[in-house]
């Protein structure tokens, strides 16, 4: 029971620490960033500068963190990885869907804006993606987490992953300045390079654990911590 405890704190921490990376590396000014904080700031200007390097720190702590966990009490460790990867995983493509379904219009001009359809001569893809893709991020972050369908899911999800690294990729290689589009729909005018950089880095880091998930049995949450 000891070590199950303390195995239990530090996937907790490692688990802040994970929501606090993606959260410096992705979206600054949120409540669980710090190098944008005001009195952070007034001691060192240029702080907001490093929210990446803050950010990917935190990540490998928590990776590291993990370990111990792990050594301390395997089962528990891989359950609680298990559930915290679904939930978390799931649950932000649920929400990066939202605002895609809600208005596609807006989003398929985010999507004109990686000009990638284009070069493949496919423009009259364009609007339908916008219309079909956010579906499948809401249905499958769905299915990930309340269905027992785990494999299924997080393999669609690993290469949407892909699909994003791809368009990402294309972008910088374009030296296209775009919002991402990724959890927010805004206007489609150009941008600094920075959003896309930092959403390729994010991409890059969470379709690990997507790829761990895919090579997990199938069933619910509930059943990961009943069976033996």
């Amino acid at each position: 029971m000891k070590k199950t405890i303390i195995s239990a704190v530090l996937l907790v921490v490692a688990s802040i620490l994970v929501a606090i990376g993606v959260a410096e590396i992705s979206f600054p000014e949120s409540f669980l960033t710090f190098t944008d904080q005001d009195w952070l700031i007034d001691i060192w200007p240029k702080a907001y500068r490093y929210n990446i390097h803050v950010g990917l720190a935190a990540i490998i702590i928590a990776t590291g963190i993990c370990f111990p966990a792990y050594r301390l009490q395997k089962d528990f460790a891989i359950r609680a990885l298990e559930t915290l990867f679904r939930v978390g995983i799931g649950g932000m493509f649920i929400f990066a869907s939202i605002y895609k379904i809600q208005d596609p219009h807006q989003f398929a001009v985010l999507v004109a804006q990686y000009q990638f359809f284009p070069a493949l001569h496919l423009e009259s893809v364009n609007n339908f993606f916008a219309l079909l893709y956010p579906q499948f991020e809401f249905w499958f972050g769905l299915a990930m987490i309340v269905t027992p369908f785990v494999r299924e899911s997080a393999f669609a999800i690993f290469w949407m992953f892909v699909s994003f690294i791809i368009a990402l990729t294309w972008a910088l290689g374009n030296d296209l300045g775009i919002t991402c589009g990724c959890f927010e729909l805004e206007d489609g005018d150009a941008h600094d390079k920075a959003e896309a950089w930092t959403s390729l880095i994010r991409d890059l880091i969470l379709i690990w654990p997507t790829l761990w998930l895919a090579t997990r049995k199938n069933h619910s949450l509930i059943k990961v911590w009943r069976n033996k």
